[in-house]
C-alpha cells in the first residue's frame, strides 16, 4: 500500500494533468460561490450592524455566523484555496499551509458552536420564555458568542502542538489534517461537532413539540401577543432550515473524513474530494439566501441594498412571498 506522502504526490499529478475545460469549469463555479458568500455575508452584517430594527439578540447570533462565513472566504477560500484550483498546484510556502489549516478548522467548528448557540436561544423563547430576558440580553449574548468564538481558536492546537503538521490535499486544494492524526480527528469530530449537534438536535425537538401542544392556542389568541409568537415562529423556522441545510453540506464531509480515517487512507476518487471543499464552501454561501427567502425583514433590507428597477418592484416581492 502506498505510504500518505506516495497517495498525495500522485493527486498531485492527477490535478496537474486535469484538462483546461476542467480547470475553467471547477474554477468559474467556485468563484461564483466566493462571489455569493462575500456578497451575501457582507450585504447581512451591514443590514445588522446599520439599521436598529434589526439588531435583536437572535441577530446577533446571525452576525456571528455570518462573520465566521465570510472570514472563511476572505482569509481561506478567496486567497489561498482559489488559486490553487485555478494552477493546479500549491503555490504558496508551508507556513501559509499551517495557517490555512488552522483557519479552516477554526471557522468550521465556529458555525457549528454558533448554530448550537442560535438553537438554545431559540428554545428558551419558545420552550422556555419566562427566563429568555434573564439569559439572553444583549451583552450576555455577546459574552456567549466571544467566549464561543474563544473555545473554537483552540480546536486545532492539540493537534499542531502534539508535533502533527497541516498537509496540501491535491484533491481537496487546501491544507488539513493528517490522514494518521485519528485520536486527534476523533477528538474534534466528538467535541465540537458531535456534542453541539445533540445540542441542536434536543432544542429543536423539544422546539417543535412545544409548538404543536400549542398550536391550537396561538391560532386561538387574537391580538399582538399571537403576533409576537407567529413571528418567533418565523424566525425559528429560518433558523432551523439553516440548520439543516448545513448538515446537507457538512455531513458527507464528516462522512469522507471518517471513512479515510478509518481505512488510514485517502480512498475515494477526486471527485468526492473536490466536492468535499465544494459543499463546505456552499454551506457559508447558502445562509443569505436562506434568509432572504424565509424572512421577510431580511428580504426588504436585502432588496434596499441590491435595488434595481425589476428587484424593488412590487411583483419581485409578491413573487418571493
Amino acid at each position: 500500500m502506498a505510504s500518505p506522502e506516495q497517495q498525495l504526490e500522485a493527486m498531485a499529478k492527477e490535478m496537474q494533468s486535469r484538462s483546461t475545460v476542467l480547470i475553467v469549469l471547477e474554477s468559474l463555479a467556485f468563484a461564483l460561490i466566493l462571489l455569493l458568500l462575500f456578497v451575501g455575508n457582507a450585504a447581512t452584517l451591514l443590514i445588522i450592524a446599520f439599521n436598529s430594527r434589526m439588531r435583536t439578540t437572535t441577530n446577533v447570533f446571525v452576525a456571528s455566523l455570518a462573520i465566521s462565513d465570510f472570514l472563511l472566504g476572505v482569509l481561506s477560500a478567496g486567497p489561498i484555496a482559489f488559486p490553487t484550483l485555478l494552477l493546479s498546484k500549491w503555490p504558496f510556502d508551508d507556513a501559509t499551509c499551517q495557517y490555512q489549516g488552522y483557519i479552516a478548522v477554526t471557522l468550521a467548528v465556529a458555525s457549528t458552536q454558533t448554530l448550537a448557540l442560535m438553537a438554545v436561544n431559540r428554545y428558551f423563547r419558545i420552550v422556555r420564555p419566562r427566563k429568555y430576558q434573564t439569559y439572553f440580553t444583549v451583552k450576555k449574548t455577546l459574552i456567549m458568542i466571544f467566549l464561543s468564538w474563544f473555545y473554537c481558536m483552540w480546536a486545532p492546537l492539540p493537534y499542531l502542538l502534539s508535533g502533527y503538521k497541516m498537509v496540501f490535499h491535491p484533491f481537496k486544494f487546501f491544507c488539513y489534517l493528517q490522514i494518521d492524526s485519528g485520536p486527534f480527528t476523533a477528538f474534534l469530530v466528538t467535541v465540537y461537532v458531535g456534542l453541539p449537534t445533540c445540542i441542536m438536535v434536543f432544542c429543536y425537538l423539544r422546539i417543535f413539540q412545544t409548538i404543536r401542544s400549542h398550536n391550537n392556542n396561538f391560532r386561538a389568541t387574537s391580538g399582538s401577543r399571537n403576533a409576537v409568537h407567529v413571528e418567533e415562529i418565523r424566525i425559528t423556522r429560518t433558523l432551523f432550515v439553516i440548520v439543516v441545510f448545513f448538515n446537507i453540506c457538512w455531513t458527507p464531509v464528516f462522512l469522507i473524513d471518517m471513512v479515510d480515517t478509518i481505512r488510514g487512507k485517502w480512498s475515494l476518487p477526486r471527485e468526492a474530494y473536490v466536492a468535499y471543499t465544494f459543499l463546505a464552501i456552499i454551506s457559508s454561501a447558502l445562509n443569505p439566501v436562506i434568509y432572504g427567502v424565509l424572512n421577510k425583514n431580511f428580504q426588504q433590507e436585502y432588496l434596499k441594498i441590491f435595488r434595481c428597477r425589476y428587484c424593488s418592484s412590487q411583483t419581485f416581492v409578491q413573487q418571493l412571498n
